[in-house]
C-alpha cells in the first residue's frame, strides 16, 4: 500500500512559522499548527511542507509544479499535492480540508 503523501510548495520565507518579523503571519502560524496537528493525528502519513528558501529539491523532483513555476512564476504558490496530484493552487488549505484528503483516501 502506497503511503499517503501530502506535500505543500510553498515560496521563499524566512522562517515557517510565521512569527519572524514586527508583525506574526496569521496565516503560516494556522498553517504550521495545523501541519503539525496533521502529523500527529495522521502518523503514517508523509505531510511536508517545501519552501523554495528551505527545500528547493522538492520543486525540481516535481515536474508538474516546477511546469508551473516556470509559467507562472512564484505567483502560483502555495501549491498544494496530495498524492502526486495538485489539489489547490494560490491558497493554504485549512486543517480540515487537508485531514478530510487524508481521510478520503484511508476509506478507499
Amino acid at each position: 500500500m502506497k503511503k499517503t503523501s501530502l506535500i505543500i510548495f510553498e515560496g521563499p520565507m524566512c522562517c515557517s512559522t510565521g512569527m519572524c518579523g514586527p508583525d506574526p503571519d496569521r496565516v503560516l502560524i494556522e498553517l504550521n499548527n495545523a501541519v503539525k496537528k496533521l502529523q500527529e493525528d495522521f502518523p503514517d502519513a508523509e505531510i511536508i511542507r517545501a519552501s523554495l528558501s528551505f527545500n528547493s529539491q522538492a520543486f525540481l523532483k516535481n515536474k508538474e509544479v516546477l511546469a508551473l513555476m516556470k509559467k507562472h512564476g512564484a505567483s502560483i504558490l502555495p501549491i498544494t499535492v496530495f498524492n502526486g496530484k495538485i489539489v489547490s493552487k494560490k491558497k493554504y488549505l485549512e486543517y480540515d480540508e487537508m485531514k478530510k484528503l487524508i481521510v478520503g483516501k484511508k476509506k478507499k
